[in-house]
C-alpha cells in the first residue's frame, strides 16, 4: 500500500511557520506535590494503561533492529528551544508577573527586604519550572497525535458524526514526521517501523523530561515555606492564559491540519483500492489539484481585503509615519515650504499606496476567477464522465463520491489555514 502523502495540494504546509489558537485538550499539571497527593481517577488511570498497552503493542511488533532505546533520546530543537526561552510574561521587568509575585508574596512571612528578595527569586523559579511542565504537557498532545496517526487510532468511530465511507484504520504518518525521519534514510523499505521508533522515543523523551520537572518543583515548592495550593492555582491560571495565546494555539492547529491531511490521504487510497484506470486516476487528481487552487485563491483573496482594510485605516495612514520628521525635511529652514513639500509627498504616498493595494487586488481578483473557471471546467469534465458510453472515461457513483469528499476536505483544510491567518493577523493588529 502506498504511504507517500506530499501531494502537490499539500504545498500551503510551507507558510505554515505561525499558528495560534486555544488548546481545548490541554491537560494542565496535575498538583502533585507530597502535600497534595490526589488520588487519580479510575477513569483516567483506565485511559492511561490502554494507550501505554496501545504503545507497547506497536513497539514489540518492531523488529530487534528497530527496539527502543534505554536512554532518553535528545527532543527535537523546536521543543528545547521553547523550553529554553523565558518568555516576556515571566520576567522580572514584566508589569503582570510583578502583581502576580506580589499578591503571591502578600501571604508569605518575611521578615528582612534580603529574604523578601530571596522569596521573589524562588517563586520566579517555581513559576518557571510549571511553565516548563506545561510546554512538555502540549507538546505530549502534538506528539501523540503524530502517533495515533500513525499507528490508525487517530479517528475514533464515536468521535465521527456521520458513518464515513472510508478506512480510517490506515497507519498514516504526518508529513512533518516522515519529513524528519525519511528525509536523510537511504533504504525506506521499513519507513513504518522507523517512524514508530522515532516518535515512541519521543514521546518517553517527553514523558522522561516531564518527571525531572515535576520533581524539581516538588522538591523547590516543599522548601518554600509559605507556598499553598493557591499560590499554584494563581500561576497555573496566569501561565495558562499566556501560553493559550502561543504556543498552545499553535499546536492546536497543528492537530487540526494532521486530521484533515488524514482524511485527505485516506480518500485517496480508498479511490485507488477501486483500481481507476489511468484516466481516472488523473482525473481525480486534477479535479482535487483544482480545487485546492481555487480554494487557496479565493481564501487570498478575502485575506488581503483583510490587510488592506486594516492598513487603510486613519491608524495606518502614512501621515503617522517618521518618515517625514526625517533630518532632510528638517534641513528646510522655511517652514511654511517645508510643510507645504512634506503635505504633496504625504498625499504622493498616499495614492501610490491606494494604487498598489488596487493592482494587488484586481490581481488576486483575476487569478480567483481563473482558478474558479478551471475547477468548475473540471467538475463539467467529472459529471460528463458519469453518463459517457466510454467504459474507459465512465466513473461509478463511488469514485465521484469519493472525488467529492475529497475535495470537501481539501477546502476544509484552506479554510482552517486562513482562519488562523486571518485571527494572527488580526491579533498583531490590536
Amino acid at each position: 500500500m502506498a504511504t507517500n502523502n506530499a501531494n502537490s495540494y499539500n504545498q500551503e504546509e510551507e507558510e505554515e511557520q505561525q499558528q495560534d489558537e486555544t488548546l481545548q485538550n490541554f491537560d494542565k499539571m496535575s498538583n502533585n506535590l507530597s502535600w497534595n497527593i490526589k488520588e487519580k481517577s479510575k477513569v483516567n488511570e483506565k485511559l492511561d494503561e490502554i494507550e501505554e498497552q496501545n504503545r507497547s503493542e506497536k513497539i514489540s511488533q518492531l523488529s530487534t533492529s528497530t527496539t527502543t532505546e534505554k536512554d532518553p533520546i535528545m527532543i527535537v530543537k523546536e521543543i528545547n528551544d521553547q523550553l529554553e526561552i523565558i518568555p516576556n510574561y515571566l520576567t522580572k521587568q514584566n508589569i503582570a508577573f510583578k502583581k502576580l509575585m506580589h499578591q503571591a508574596l502578600s501571604s508569605v512571612t518575611t521578615t528582612t527586604t534580603e529574604k523578601l528578595n530571596s522569596n521573589t527569586n524562588e517563586l520566579r523559579k517555581i513559576a518557571i519550572l510549571i511553565y516548563k511542565i506545561m510546554v512538555i504537557q502540549t507538546y505530549q498532545y502534538l506528539w501523540k497525535t503524530y502517533f495515533k496517526s500513525g499507528t490508525g487510532q487517530l479517528i475514533a468511530p464515536f468521535e465521527t458524526k456521520q458513518k464515513l465511507f472510508y478506512s480510517t484504520t490506515l497507519l498514516i504518518w504526518p508529513k512533518e514526521i516522515k519529513t524528519i525521519v525519511l528525509s536523510n534514510k537511504k533504504d525506506t523499505t521499513n519507513g513504518n517501523e522507523i517512524c514508530l521508533k522515532f516518535v515512541n522515543d519521543h514521546l518517553y523523551a517527553l514523558q522522561h523530561q516531564l518527571k525531572q520537572y515535576q520533581q524539581e518543583l516538588n522538591i523547590k515548592a516543599n522548601n518554600f515555606q509559605g507556598y499553598t495550593l493557591s499560590i499554584q492555582e494563581m500561576f497555573l491560571t496566569y501561565i495558562e492564559e499566556n501560553l493559550n495565546s502561543s504556543l498552545s494555539k499553535k499546536i492546536k492547529h497543528q492537530v487540526e491540519l494532521i486530521h484533515y491531511d488524514y482524511h485527505i490521504r485516506a480518500l485517496k487510497l480508498e479511490y485507488f483500492q477501486h483500481k481507476p484506470n489511468e484516466y481516472q486516476g488523473q482525473l481525480m487528481k486534477q479535479i482535487c489539484q483544482s480545487k485546492y487552487e481555487q480554494e487557496t485563491s479565493e481564501q487570498e483573496y478575502e485575506f488581503l481585503k483583510q490587510q488592506i482594510a486594516y492598513y487603510s485605516l486613519p491608524s495606518q495612514s502614512l501621515a503617522c509615519s517618521n518618515i517625514f520628521h526625517s533630518p532632510l525635511f528638517n534641513s528646510i529652514q522655511n517652514i511654511p515650504l517645508r510643510e507645504e513639500l512634506i503635505q504633496k509627498c504625504k498625499d504622493a504616498a498616499e495614492q501610490g499606496r491606494n494604487n498598489l493595494f488596487n493592482i494587488y487586488l484586481k490581481s488576486a481578483e483575476d487569478q480567483r476567477q481563473e482558478y474558479k473557471k478551471k475547477h468548475e471546467a473540471n467538475i463539467k469534465k467529472m459529471d460528463a464522465s458519469q453518463h459517457t458510453l466510454n467504459n474507459n472515461e465512465k466513473l461509478s457513483s463511488t469514485l465521484v463520491q469519493l472525488i467529492n469528499e475529497r475535495c470537501n476536505k481539501i477546502s476544509e483544510r484552506i479554510q482552517c489555514i486562513y482562519k488562523h491567518k486571518r485571527e494572527s493577523f488580526q491579533l498583531k493588529s490590536n
